[in-house]
């Protein structure tokens, strides 16, 4: 649950930051075979491709140091990964950013 709300809490900052004029976040499930996936995609424009491979680091923002610690997508991949032996990933759209966790079901 606390990884959800983070990527969208996230999301909906990249739409008030970037003031998309018609915002959305969709949150997709897909329960098939052995495997659980759910996305979390938006509309604000997308992540920098400079730093699309630094925002699980700890610490790393792009947030004012008021606004955020650079911990929250990190705990997020550590939550997932880590405690269960899921995956999370993030990938840019035409339109904006998409975070996809897989999980396995038993």
């Amino acid at each position: 649950m606390q990884v959800l709300l983070n990527l969208i809490n996230n999301s909906k900052d990249s739409l008030i930051k970037n003031k998309i004029s018609d915002p959305w976040i969709k949150i997709n499930a897909l329960d098939e075979n052995k495997m659980l996936t759910i996305s979390v995609e938006d509309n604000g424009k997308g992540i920098d491709k400079e730093i699309l491979n630094k925002i699980f680091n700890p610490y790393f923002t792009t947030k004012h140091q008021s606004q955020g610690t650079g911990i929250g997508l990190y705990m997020c991949k550590k939550i997932i990964e880590g405690n269960l032996k899921g995956k999370l990933i993030a990938n840019n759209t035409e339109v904006g950013a998409k975070f996809i966790i897989t999980l396995q079901k038993n």
